[in-house]
């Protein structure tokens, strides 16, 4: 998943109910960072992208 796509999976999420600082919490990566992810400023570097995917195909929202 390229880190486009993976923006638009946790704007997804994030907007269906889940915080980010919950998200950045339980993958290890400072909410800073992850918002600056979100707003498109900055890209992650491989090892947060991969754990950040990771959880994220992990999550359920229900409907």
């Amino acid at each position: 998943m390229n880190q486009d796509s993976l923006r638009e999976k946790l704007n997804s999420i994030v907007a269906s109910g889940l915080t980010a600082k919950a998200i950045a919490k339980n993958i290890g990566v400072s909410t800073d960072n992850l918002s600056r992810f979100r707003n498109g400023h900055i890209c992650l570097v491989a090892d947060d992208a991969d754990r950040l995917k990771a959880y994220l195909d992990k999550v359920v929202i229900p409907q």
